[in-house]
Order: C-alpha cells, then structure tokens, then sequence
C-alpha cells in the first residue's frame, strides 16, 4: 500500500532540529552536543550498556543518531571501522552518511551505513564459500523471485486459481522473516495445504541455490544462519563492529532482530558484547503487514536487563494543537510507553474536520477549500498538499480537480486514468 500526495512543496531550509546545516569537520566533543536539548544530549553522551532512545516523530532523532557516531569518533571511543549503523532505505543511509561526514570528515567513509539488505549483501560475499555459494551471487529482486515461484507451482501442476503464486510467494517470505526454513516448516505441515507449500518452497529454495542466487529475505535469513553456524565468523564481525546502530526499530522483524542480536553477541570472558543503540518508537510502527513487530522495541529492556532507555519528547515539526490532537489518538493503543509529544512554536492553527458523506462530496470540499484559499488568503495550488491513504482514493479528487480546473499534480503516483490496469479496463 503506497501513500501518495498531490504536492508537497519543498519547507525552507534550514528549519527545525532535524536539519542539519552545513558545518566544517572534526568538530570538538562540547560543539557536538551545544545545540541539543537535555535529552538529545544525554542520547549522544551516554556509553555503557545497551541503549534504547524512544523518539517520538519529529524530535530530532537524525540528528541525535549522527551527532553520537560523531561523538563516538571524537572522543576516541570508537574508530571508523568500528561502527555499523542500520537504517531501512538507502536514502536515509545516503544522508547519514553525509551528515556525519560534514561533522568529522573523510575517515567516516570506513564506517558501514546501510540497509539491512545491503550489509548482509557484504557479509555474505565476504563468507560466500562457507555456504556453498559463489561470491558473485544474484539478487532475485521481487518480479524475479514471483516469476520462479509461478515456474515451481507450474512444474508442480499447482492450479494459479487455487494456489495464486503471489500468494505462495508472501508466505514463504513470511517464513523467512520468522527464520522457518523449508525443511522446519515441512516437518510442521499439518494438513495438504500446509504440505502444498512446504513442496513449493523447497523446490522454490532449491532453483534459486541452482541458480547461484538470494531473493531479499534469503539475504538477511542466510547472514544469520552464517553467524550461527560458524562461531569463528561471528567473532569476526563482533570484534569488527563493536558499536551497533540501528534506525527505526520499531520496524525490524524476527530475521533483522535476531541479526542485530547475532552482531552484538553474549559477551564472553574474552570478548565483551558490542555496544547497541537503536532509535524507535512503537507509535509509529507502520510495517506489521510485512512482518515487523512492535514486540522488538517493548520488550527491548527484557532483551537486555542492563539497558537505559531515553526518551525524546520535545517535536520541532508541528504545533501544540497538532500535538495535542496526535497525544489523543495514540494514547488509546495498547501496551505502550507513555510519552507525551510537546513543542515550543506555539499553538498554531485549530484542526479543522469535515465529516463528509460519500467520497464525491469529500472531493468537492477538499475543492471548495482550496478554491476559498486562493480567492482569500491568495494562496497558489502548488502551496497545497492533499493527502490520501490508497492510490485509489485519488480518482475522485482528481475527477472534480479537472471538472473545477484546479491544476494537479500526483506525486510518487501516476495519475488516475493514466495507470496501465485502468486504461486497460477503459
């Protein structure tokens, strides 16, 4: 399910405690943290046992993740090599990496800041013979690895109405999330549809090993069965990564959760745990569907007894009534740790709610609001931004957008009518 807009103009730079500015390296430890708040300072500073920092949307985590890698490298705690920070797309690990390099300079390049997916990728065409694969491995993106799927179920004279591929495809995706391999969930197969597709992901998981090749959860699934299987490979990268970052925990899954654990290890009398820092907040797990669990980041203290959890609470993003409004809806979810958002920018503007009876008059007021913007307050369509929660949401929008004359723009999308299945039904 992808969000998408109409138009979101670009904010000013420059603005909130997220954006960083430009700023010449290798600054000194008190520069690094003079412009935090007392919790974002405390996030930076703290070493020791395992860190929790809850932050809440808004509150300036980017910057709290970058300035302690950089606090890290001034104080000598840490080199380059040592750090391996883990975000969940590779344009957040892009801007990590640039932000600290503006703080410390060319030696961060030795750091590793990537996705999941791209430092497994590393690890095992490093390990690659240990599995019984070559190192020049190909990645079966998702059209690949479905049309190896409809291939397996047609060799296996599996009706596609029945069995739809795509279907057979998630859930053994699933199970390597869940770290299930083909030959567990065979043994488990409790009934003949269980059994159609333990023979399908065998078949599935046995073309791809023929084919020299990972699809995408096989890459983080394969990394931990490397680092469990061979004790001397673990060592190696607990030794290498002694400080362990991660973005967004609130969105890892069985497989990455158990990874991190893996990088960081028990500790032994040799060799002490590595050093873990993740950022999350349970409010904004937004990835159940595809496996993540908020359990990760509840039970986080339980996982690691000597961890200290901080909280940031102050947004630099939206106003007070804004705030005030987002403390109300989340404070009903279940099991979660209370945290009350708060900013100093004032109270802003009342939220305004229309209740609208069908889709078509929704559209009509987002169009009649708009009109009233620019007739009263002067302001341009490209200053206004409609948001809507599915693709398909958008036809009726853009239906009374044209009827009306309003110029559009669908962002991150295609248009209603331009998309392929549509135009194929017209």
């Amino acid at each position: 399910m992808t969000d998408a807009l109409f138009h979101l103009p670009s904010p000013p730079s420059g603005r909130g405690a997220a954006a960083e500015p430009p700023r010449s390296p290798a600054r000194g430890l008190e520069e690094l943290v003079a412009d935090l708040n007392p919790a974002q300072r405390a996030a930076v500073e703290h070493r020791g046992g395992p860190l929790l920092i809850v932050a809440g949307a808004g509150s300036g985590k980017t910057r709290v993740l970058t300035r302690r890698i950089a606090h890290l490298l001034a104080s000598g705690d840490a080199t380059p090599g040592e750090i391996l920070a883990i975000t969940f797309t590779n344009k957040a690990a892009g801007e990590m990496k640039e932000r600290v390099a503006e703080l410390v300079g060319a030696r961060s390049r030795a750091m590793w800041v990537s996705t999941f997916h791209s430092a497994c990728v590393r690890i095992l065409r490093s390990e690659a013979a240990r599995l019984g694969v070559k190192s020049t491995f190909t990645i079966y993106d998702s059209a690949d690895s479905l049309r190896l799927m409809t291939m397996v179920m047609r060799d296996l004279d599996l009706d596609p109405r029945k069995f739809p591929p795509r279907s057979y495809l998630a859930q053994v995706s699933n199970l390597k999330n869940e770290l299930i391999d083909h030959e567990t969930f065979a043994s488990r197969a409790a009934n003949p549809a269980e059994q159609s597709l333990a023979e399908a992901y065998a078949e599935y998981q046995r073309r791809l090993r023929l084919a020299n090749a990972f699809d995408f959860d096989d890459l983080i699934s394969s990394t931990v069965a490397l680092l469990q299987l061979f004790p001397e490979v673990a060592d190696h990268y607990r030794r290498r990564f002694r400080h362990v970052l991660v973005d967004e925990y609130q969105d890892t899954n069985h497989a990455q959760y158990t990874l991190i654990k893996e990088l960081v290890g028990p500790g032994t009398a040799q060799l002490a745990p590595g050093q873990l820092c993740v950022v999350g907040d349970a409010d904004q797990s937004i990835y159940a569907f595809r496996g993540a669990t908020i359990r990760n980041i509840e039970e986080f203290e339980r996982d690691y007894p000597d961890a200290s959890t901080i909280l940031l609470e102050q947004n630099y993003r939206s106003t007070q009534t804004i705030l005030t409004a987002a403390n109300a809806v989340i404070s009903r979810n279940s099991s979660r740790r209370e945290k009350r958002l708060w900013t100093d920018a004032g109270s802003g503007h009342p939220i305004v709610a229309y209740v609208a009876d069908d889709e078509h008059d929704e559209a009509s007021f987002v169009a009649n609001e708009i009109d009233r913007l620019s007739d009263a307050e002067g302001v341009n369509p490209s200053e206004v931004a409609v948001f809507y929660r599915t693709n398909a949401q958008s036809r009726s929008l853009e239906e009374i957008f044209i009827r009306v004359g309003l110029p559009y723009r669908v962002v991150g999308g295609t248009r209603f009518y331009e998309r392929k299945e549509v135009r194929d039904a017209l």
